[in-house]
């Protein structure tokens, strides 16, 4: 998504980098309300029992079919609790999806962040930028000095 390198960052990257940060911020207000619809389906024993929850995971209806009720207690309940699981699942991978494609056709899946991985690039953007500006500042001192 921001596609720079960064032992080798140009102030023009910056603006590039705000300008795709400002589209990425107006991307996610647009799928803010999609998010909020976002409902998952999960089913378990043979589709007897179905259930369907909302984006962030909570329990919007279980569904058992008839012949559900001829599970003894625990398969019964350990089914319900795989349909809601499955729902979730869903949920989560199609918020993930409508994330993904505000930030610019991401697969969040594959592209899950590693915190030390983001640390590491951070740090050598700052770096890189610290020395552009060391660079820039020495030059604007040799040209006042001929000045």
């Amino acid at each position: 998504m921001f596609d720079f390198d960064p032992h080798n960052f140009q102030l023009e990257d910056l603006n590039r980098i705000i300008g795709q940060s400002q589209e990425v911020m107006r991307n996610l207000e647009k799928v803010q309300d999609a998010l909020g619809e976002v409902t998952g389906e999960g089913e378990a024993a043979d589709g007897m029992v179905r259930a369907v929850v909302t984006g962030t995971g909570g329990i919007q209806q279980v569904t058992l079919e008839p012949r559900a009720m001829r599970l003894d207690s625990q398969s019964l309940a350990e089914n319900v609790t795989l349909a809601v699981r499955a729902a979730q699942t869903d949920a989560q991978s199609k918020t993930t999806q409508l994330l993904g494609s505000a930030l610019g056709g991401v697969d969040l899946a594959e592209d899950a962040l590693d915190q030390d991985k983001v640390r590491e690039q951070l740090q050598s953007v700052q770096d890189s930028f610290g020395r552009k500006i060391d660079e820039r500042s020495e030059e604007f001192l040799r040209r006042q000095q001929r000045m």
